[in-house]
C-alpha cells in the first residue's frame, strides 16, 4: 500500500517505520526543519522491546509529494488538522482514504470538510511511544488500533487496511463503535496528560498519590457526563481499567503533552480539554475539574495570553 503519514512525531515515526519494514511504500510529511534534516540524514531510529532498528523513510513537505497515495494517515496535533489536510489535497484521488488516529475530539469532522465523508476513517491507538530526539523513538506495539469509517459504513477496502496493519506487527481492531473509543481516549488523555503536564511528573508519580487518583476519577466522571449529553456510549469501567493499566505498566511514561510542554511546544490542550469544556458549555453542563485543568494548562501555552 502507498501511505503518506502527516506528522513525524513519536507516533508518526513509529507507524512509518513499522509500515515501511513490512513492505509498504511510506512517505513522511512534516514542516519542522530539524525533523526533516534529522530523518533525511539518519532515518528513523526505532527502539522496541530493547531492539533498535534504523529505518530509512523519505520525508518532505506536503507540496513536494506528487505520487498517488492509497492512504493518508494523520498523526499531527489536533490544532494542525485543518492545515494538514489542506496541504495534501493535491494528492487525494477518488481512491484515497484518510485515517485520523489523533488525540482529541472533532478531527474527522474537520477532515470531512475537505474530503468526501465516505472516504474518511477515524480511530485511536493505545500504543505508547516517546520521542527522544527528532526521528528517535522508544515505544512498544502492545497497544491496539481501533478504527472505522466515520459514516459508520463499511466496505471491502477495510480488509486491505486491516491486513496492512497486521502485517506491520500492529494490533488492528476494526470497530464500528469507534466513536465511543475516541471519547474514552479523550477522557483518558484529559486526566493523565493534563495532570502529568501540570505537575511535571510521569504517569506513575501522579497515580501513586491518593489525591492524584481522586482527580483522575473526577475528570473521567465529568467526561462521562459530557458524553452522555451527546448521546455517546461511554464505557467508564473500560476507561478506569485503561488508566489503571497505564499506572501499573507505563509508570515511567511521559505523555506527549508533557513532552511538548517541556520542549516549549504548543500542546493538544485545545483539542482535548478545550473541546470537552466547549461541548459541556454547549449543553449547560458544569464540569469544574475539567474547567480548572483547561484554564491552568492554557496559561502555560507558549505564545498565548
Amino acid at each position: 500500500m502507498k501511505i503518506a503519514i502527516i506528522g513525524a512525531g513519536a507516533m508518526g515515526c513509529l507507524f512509518a517505520a513499522r509500515l515501511a519494514l513490512s513492505g509498504n511504500t511510506v512517505r513522511l510529511i512534516d514542516v519542522d526543519s530539524d525533523t526533516l534534516a534529522a530523518i533525511r540524514t539518519r532515518g528513523i531510529s526505532l527502539s522496541l522491546a530493547g531492539q533498535v532498528e534504523q529505518v530509512r523513510v523519505p520525508i518532505g513537505l506536503a507540496e513536494q509529494l506528487r505520487e498517488d497515495i492509497d492512504l493518508i494517515l494523520i498523526l499531527t496535533k489536533g490544532s494542525a488538522t485543518r492545515t494538514a489536510i489542506r496541504a495534501v489535497r493535491h494528492i487525494i484521488t477518488p481512491q484515497t482514504r484518510v485515517l485520523t488516529l489523533q488525540n482529541g475530539l472533532g478531527n474527522a469532522a474537520l477532515i470531512a470538510e475537505y474530503v468526501d465523508t465516505t472516504r474518511v476513517l477515524q480511530g485511536i491507538t493505545t500504543i505508547a511511544a516517546d520521542l527522544r530526539a527528532p526521528g528517535v523513538v522508544h515505544g512498544n506495539v502492545k497497544g491496539a488500533i481501533h478504527w472505522w469509517y466515520c459514516t459508520g459504513e463499511e466496505d471491502a477496502w477495510m480488509k486491505k487496511l486491516h491486513e496492512v496493519l497486521i502485517g506491520a506487527g500492529l494490533t488492528s481492531c476494526p470497530d464500528p463503535a469507534v466513536e465511543s473509543r475516541i471519547w474514552e481516549k479523550a477522557a483518558f488523555n484529559a486526566a493523565l496528560n493534563g495532570l502529568c503536564t501540570l505537575l511535571d511528573r510521569a504517569v506513575g508519580a501522579v497515580g501513586e498519590h491518593a489525591q492524584g487518583k481522586n482527580l483522575i476519577e473526577e475528570v473521567v466522571s465529568e467526561c462521562s457526563s459530557i458524553a452522555a449529553q451527546c448521546g455517546i456510549a461511554f464505557n467508564r469501567p473500560r476507561v478506569a481499567a485503561s488508566i489503571e493499566k497505564a499506572l501499573r505498566c507505563q509508570a515511567d511514561h511521559l505523555p506527549s503533552m508533557l513532552q511538548d510542554r517541556r520542549a516549549g511546544r504548543a500542546t493538544e490542550v485545545e483539542s482535548i480539554h478545550g473541546a470537552l469544556v466547549t461541548t459541556a458549555r454547549q449543553h449547560h453542563l458544569r464540569v469544574p475539574v475539567l474547567e480548572t485543568l483547561y484554564r491552568l494548562l492554557a496559561v502555560g501555552e507558549p505564545g498565548v495570553s
